[in-house]
């Protein structure tokens, strides 16, 4: 195996590495996980809890 055929076997194991992501990102079962995950900056912050809090207290009043 020369050089050109080792660079030719990364670039394919790169290729189908990038298209399987691709189609694991994209994929429509998914959606509800990564809608999840998109809220997740906001889980620490306290504003939103306070928020929430407050929500819930006057929804059982």
């Amino acid at each position: 195996m020369d050089i050109g055929m080792i660079r030719g076997l990364g670039t394919v194991v790169v290729m189908v590495a990038f298209i399987g992501l691709a189609l694991w990102v994209f994929s429509p079962k998914r959606k509800a996980e990564f809608d999840e995950a998109t809220l997740l900056p906001f889980a620490d912050d306290p504003h939103a809890v306070k928020q929430d809090e407050q929500a819930s207290r006057s929804n059982n009043q």
